[in-house]
């Protein structure tokens, strides 16, 4: 051994073998090569297949808008509002399980809570096929939302067991642009079932959930049995004992080292910690466009001329042109470490999306307006469960300020469930108009915060000296004392 490097013992009680010893390097290039390798196991492994579980989870929650297009609304005899109704019962189940399932996620297994809240909301899912009316409809929908609940909030946690908080925002764009691919594949399944598949007994929009929503409850199955929970748990086929350790160590490194299961303290200081305000005030500015482009794109395509099919079809190309931006958005947010001034730059390009929807009736104006609403929306989903997931120390905290962002943010979702109206086709002028306000609402807090941040983090250098990263005992004494990210050593991601 090296000056640099120290001997660490990992032994029966970090999940090796009893007589296991594993030395490994503190420093150095042996050091460097482990991490390497690590990483490249858990982007290829970890990340692909949590962006899999997303991918089944926004293409059953939006599946609803591409059915509305193949006669849900006709085969299940809704009238009026019906239709929004149904959208808005999805957001009041997400929101009144949002932190539950938080504290469900300090009781049991990662895999656990999201391999059978899967299976449960692919029931739902598919349920929805049978119903026969706007009650039974409801109920679907109601129950899907309480069950999707499991996976998004808790993905930005389990992604910060394994990743530095540099490394974060690219992972977590990974998992969460998924999203978008579920919107173009959606578009191409349901005009795929419109065009060519028929049965019998089942109408096309009946065939949509059916064939989304199978998937889903196998997919659950197997989650129980190969998403690892955390690094101190990886199986022994997923990495070798050196790179099991370094995990880790770089797990205790990122603010994860209370193991405490419910620490109401933590629970108060997230309740009380003016960060959230102005994040969920950014989300609930993000929900509000997200909820109703998600669920009314295909009617708005739809309105500019084209018909049912070719609608479906031409939902596909804004998503294509917001998996470009989400994914090379959050790469430069990593690298800069910066998140701030990208959610900030990511919502003026969704106003510019809707200053064209409104201004203009021209069809090349507003299929470019509905591109650039995409690209602008879609990257702020990753960037801002990062930015929250990097600016707080201890397990509870974190998961606690997450659910709170979801929470605020889907309860006002239920907002843009109900903006576009048939009566105000084919323009939408209030449905827009909500929307491009609150995509300014994003801009001035983001800013805001940003600015908050820079400032705290300038009076900490001038007060206590150049940062330096917590050491796991410095993590357990922030906790300890209730000082989480007021630590002098830590500083915040603007």
């Amino acid at each position: 051994m090296t000056d640099n490097e120290k001997e660490i013992v990992v032994a029966s009680e970090t999940g090796l073998d009893k007589g296991d010893v594993v030395v490994v390097p503190q420093s150095g290039p042996e050091r460097e090569a482990i991490v390497r390798r690590l990483k490249l196991k858990l982007d290829l492994r970890l990340v692909p297949y949590l962006a899999l579980l997303y991918l089944f989870n926004a293409l059953d929650r939006g599946n609803i808008g591409n059915a509305r297009l193949a006669g849900l609304e006709e085969g299940t005899h809704l009238k009026g509002n019906d239709f929004y109704n149904a959208l808005s019962f999805f957001y009041f189940g997400y929101t009144i399980s949002q932190i539950p399932n938080m504290f469900i996620l300090k009781k049991v297994t990662p895999a656990v809570l999201v391999g059978v809240t899967m299976i449960l909301w692919g029931v739902c899912s598919t349920s929805m096929a049978a119903a026969k009316n706007y009650s039974q409809l409801v109920a679907s929908r109601f129950f899907m939302g309480i069950f999707e609940a499991g996976v998004g909030p808790a993905a930005p946690i389990i992604l910060s067991f394994f990743y530095l908080r540099h490394e974060l925002a690219w992972r977590t764009a990974l998992f969460y642009g998924s999203s978008t691919f579920a919107g173009a594949f959606g578009g191409l399944i349901a005009y795929g079932v419109a065009k060519s598949l028929t049965h019998d007994k089942l109408a096309p929009w009946q065939l949509l959930f059916v064939i989304e929503g199978i998937p889903t409850i196998f997919l659950g199955i197997l989650t129980i049995f190969v998403l690892p929970n955390s690094p101190e748990k990886l199986e022994r086929w997923f990495v070798t004992p050196e790179e099991k350790q370094v995990a880790i160590e770089r797990s205790r490194s990122g603010h994860n080292a209370d193991t405490s299961l419910l620490d109401k303290r933590q629970l108060l200081a997230a309740l009380k910690d003016y960060k959230n305000f102005f994040t969920c005030m950014i989300y609930i500015g993000l929900n509000i466009p997200l909820a109703s482009y998600t669920s009314f794109l295909p009617t708005i395509i739809k309105e500019m001329g084209y018909t049912d099919v070719k609608a479906q079809l031409m939902t596909v190309p804004p998503y294509a042109c917001a998996i470009v931006t989400v994914f090379s958005v959050c790469w430069c947010s990593d690298r800069t470490r910066n998140r701030g001034y990208h959610v900030a730059a990511s919502a003026l390009v969704a106003c510019i999306g809707y200053i064209l929807l409104i201004s203009s009736n021209k069809l090349g104006a507003n299929y470019t307006g509905a591109c650039f609403v995409a690209m602008g929306l879609y990257p702020i989903i990753p960037l801002m469960l990062s930015w929250v997931a990097n600016n707080h120390v201890g397990h509870i905290k974190r998961a606690i300020s997450v659910a709170m962002l979801n929470t605020f943010g889907q309860c006002f979702a239920t907002v843009g469930t109900q903006i576009y109206k048939t009566k105000t086709a084919p323009r939408f002028y209030m449905g827009y108009g909500v929307c491009l306000a609150f995509t300014v609402v994003m801009i001035v807090f983001s800013l805001s915060l940003s600015f908050v941040l820079k400032r705290e983090n300038a009076r900490r250098d001038a007060t206590h000296g150049e940062p330096k990263e917590l050491t796991a005992e410095e993590q357990q004494e922030a906790i300890n004392s209730g000082i989480y990210d007021n630590h002098p050593s830590f500083r915040y991601y603007i």
